[in-house]
């Protein structure tokens, strides 16, 4: 090292050190970065590159980052905190794009900014492996830094170019489910042009755009998908673009959602939340198959918005939404949830559910179109055990319970051909609730 600067960033100019020390970093702050200057003679490098910055993504309000964690540094004679991820560049030395990519989704992730290279690169390469962390990063030592770092994940190797799996499973739905799930993931990619087959990068997601008037989701079903048989729309659908960082063009970028195309996408590894056992894009099909096994229990209540669900599923347009809950958050976020009619669940019920077992559960919030994205409001929600290793079955081995206007339903048995019976449970809640801000 030769050289190194610190430089922050403000919404508003001061001259004296009083005048920083006064004033509300997270409203003000826009973020800071270190600058780093490596010379090494043997390698015929001497250059500047952003060892770190953490700088809170632009003021959009259709832009979600539900990754970004507090981080704290010094600027003047205080400490401040901005929301952030943090974005790293590569030097050529000691890093390249896959380690920079790891630092920055890993140490968020950990809430450890001090995350080093040097722990990375340890973990990487593995004797009689040739240390050269200057050539980047295999997809089989990426999971390496991620045991090791006791980080629990989900990932998919496109390398054997198999145009079904990439159609499947495409990245897209891996990225997103770990977007949602608040941890992120990392894409690495083949290059087009002159550059092809030869030259690869990996980059961090974390965040994506919501639009309310996207043409998908209608569109997909109607002009695209004729005769197939398409039980929900995933969330995704309003999907516009991700946001991630590059380290060749900066942070908080948006990638079309399409611009990447899948046949250039090698690998793509999501982060898992801790004490999940399975990813979030398994929940999501499980709990379509565990609402469509329901439907009869509820399509005779008197309830007009479970008659609206049903049309809505009639017509492949149910809308299904995944979030991380544990079960403290679950039972916060029913205690905060009001209808459209300001009523709120009662407090003997909010009693009775502190029995759930599971800590750690997938909530799958389902929804219609016209709730969904214009007021980002839902109708129910199904909750699945993720601690359990996921089963394909629909046994309901998974089922913790469904909430919608007016009951829960919890499973009770299989009868003798088969099909699943339940119990219901009142509940105050008659109509629509807002879905769970991350």
């Amino acid at each position: 090292m030769t050289g190194l600067v610190r430089l922050s960033f403000w919404k508003v100019a001061f001259t004296k050190p009083e005048d920083m020390a006064a004033i509300d970093g997270l409203k003000y702050c826009v973020g800071y970065a270190l600058l780093k200057r490596d010379s090494c003679q043997s390698r015929k490098i001497d250059g500047w590159h952003i060892f770190e910055s953490a700088v809170v993504k632009y003021d959009h309000d259709h832009n979600y980052n539900p990754t970004s964690k507090m981080v704290s540094f010094r600027a003047g004679p205080k400490e401040f905190e901005v929301p952030a991820v943090l974005y790293c560049q590569q030097n050529g030395l000691n890093k390249v794009c896959a380690q920079v990519g790891l630092r920055s989704i890993c140490a968020t992730y950990l809430g450890n900014f001090d995350l080093t290279y040097r722990q990375i690169n340890d973990l990487a390469f593995v004797a009689p492996e040739l240390r050269e962390p200057w050539q980047g990063l295999k997809a089989l030592q990426i999971p390496r830094v991620l045991k090791g770092l006791d980080i629990p994940y989900f990932e998919f190797d496109y390398g054997s170019n198999d145009a079904a799996l990439r159609e499947a499973l495409p990245y897209q739905r891996v990225l997103y489910s770990g977007i949602e799930a608040g941890t992120g993931g990392l894409v690495a990619f083949k290059m087009s042009g002159p550059k092809a087959g030869t030259v690869g990068h990996i980059i961090p997601f974390f965040g994506h755009t919501f639009n309310e008037d996207t043409w998908v989701p209608n569109a997909d079903g109607e002009y695209f998908k004729v005769g197939e048989q398409i039980r929900y729309i995933p969330s995704d659908s309003w999907l516009s673009s991700f946001i991630v960082h590059d380290d060749n063009f900066g942070s908080n970028l948006c990638i079309p959602k399409s611009y990447l195309k899948r046949e250039n996408a090698q690998y793509v590894v999501a982060l898992l939340p801790r004490g999940f056992v399975y990813n979030g894009l398994w929940a999501e099909i499980a709990a379509s198959n565990y609402f469509y096994s329901l439907v009869n229990e509820i399509a005779g209540l008197p309830n007009p918005w479970l008659s609206r669900l049903l049309s809505y599923a009639l017509e492949s347009k149910l809308i299904l939404r995944l979030v991380p809950v544990t079960q403290e958050g679950y039972l916060r976020h029913l205690s905060e949830l009001e209808d459209w009619e300001f009523e709120r669940e009662d407090s003997e019920t909010l009693r009775q559910l502190k029995a759930i077992k599971p800590q750690h559960m997938w909530m799958v919030e389902v929804s219609v179109p016209d709730l969904f994205s214009t007021n980002k409001r839902k109708i129910g929600e199904l909750l699945l055990d993720a601690t359990r290793p996921f089963s394909e079955k629909t046994d309901f081995t998974l089922f913790v319970l469904a909430r919608f206007p007016g009951c829960y339903l919890f499973f009770d048995k299989l009868d003798e051909q088969g099909q699943p019976q339940f119990i219901k449970v009142k509940s105050s809640i008659q109509s629509h609730t807002d879905v769970l801000r991350r």
